[in-house]
């Protein structure tokens, strides 16, 4: 078994490499918001992917579930940015609609203060919120993305099967169950879904098209 976790290793990287480069190839036409949003997440899977070569072989299945339903978050979200330029949109300023959340509720709960920087005092009081970030479009769960990108079939699985374990509610206590079993199962399950992210990835950037259905299932040997 150590010896299959060594390989799965090196599969992995391999698949860290292939991610890498898929976020550098060339792209059919003109430039477009779901170009620069695929790469992004080819590169942010690369690097999730690179993690769970190292953790496999210390035989951490905790951290590889983790990152794996990480991984396939990930490709959902690919999925679901590939449909149209307005969820590619939505995608990039989702993280400054986060920032934004976190200040509104910090700012009103007293945790979070404002600092003048040029004179060193507390101007919490005197700040206002630029209007951009006074509100912000209601967050999207991961089973609504999934829903709207025709994948919902990989969220009720895998997804909330992962869930499971990333939760705590796994069914077998860590002390009872094979490590070196589990992480197997995990990073063979990560090897199929990095192949899975840079088929979309790579689809999207050379042919303009969203991955379909039955070429995930073929990825997945369904």
């Amino acid at each position: 078994m150590p010896n299959d976790l060594h390989l799965l290793s090196e599969s992995l990287l391999i698949q860290v490499n292939l991610l890498a480069q898929a976020a550098l190839i060339e792209h059919t036409g003109a430039v477009t918001s779901r170009d620069t949003e695929v790469r992004k997440m080819l590169n942010r899977s690369a690097e999730l992917v690179r993690g769970a070569a190292t953790l496999g072989t210390q035989r951490n299945d905790v951290a590889l579930a983790v990152l794996a339903r990480t991984i396939l978050e990930n490709l959902i979200v690919m999925l679901w940015v590939a449909i149209s330029e307005t969820n590619a949109i939505e995608r990039k300023e989702s993280g400054l609609a986060e920032l934004a959340r976190l200040t509104r509720v910090n700012l009103k709960s007293g945790k979070l203060k404002v600092i003048n920087i040029s004179i060193g005092e507390d101007a919490t009081a005197d700040f206002v919120m630029p209007e951009h970030l006074r509100s912000s479009p209601q967050r999207k769960s991961v089973e609504k993305l999934a829903s709207e990108a025709g994948v919902s079939d990989l969220y009720n699985i895998f997804y909330r099967g992962l869930s499971m374990e990333l939760h705590g509610h796994e069914l077998i206590e860590s002390c009872d169950r094979d490590s070196e079993q589990a992480s197997v199962m995990h990073m063979q399950g990560i090897g199929a879904l990095s192949k899975a992210t840079g088929h979309v990835g790579v689809h999207w950037l050379r042919n303009r098209e969203r991955t379909d259905n039955a070429t995930l299932r073929g990825i997945f040997g369904f």
